[in-house]
């Protein structure tokens, strides 16, 4: 956790999310040895990400690049993928991004549902 969440890491999940680090400790056993291994043997074509039309907000924290250069490639890689993608480059975080900074992820989502929503005047009605 130190190497992707930083040194201050307890403090900043404790203050965001009281209980997640014990929950994730919890967890531990399940994440590496089921979701990281599915993670790893899961892939996202060019032709399979064309297809998704939903607005994706693609995520990276200004701080990330420190960390690993890799973090910034695989943002480019999803917004040169996905049709509807659009880059947040969330300041004062690297990872834990909705730890960090939790109102820049708040802005930058309801950015991104503003943008994809139709206002109310050119919504369609539903049926009764």
């Amino acid at each position: 956790m130190r190497r992707v969440g930083g040194l201050d890491y307890r403090d900043v999940l404790e203050r965001a999310i009281p209980g997640a680090l014990e929950q994730a400790v919890a967890d531990a056993d399940i994440f590496f040895g089921q979701e990281l291994p599915a993670v790893w043997e899961w892939s996202l074509g060019r032709e399979e990400a064309r297809r998704i039309t939903q607005p994706v907000l693609a995520v990276l924290g200004a701080k990330s690049g420190a960390m690993a250069a890799t973090f910034g490639e695989q943002q480019e890689s999803l917004l040169a993928r996905l049709p509807k993608a659009e880059a947040l480059d969330l300041p004062d975080a690297s990872l834990l991004l909705h730890a960090r900074n939790p109102s820049g992820m708040v802005e930058g989502s309801e950015a991104l549902f503003e943008h994809h929503t139709p206002s109310a005047r050119t919504r369609v009605p539903r049926p009764p």
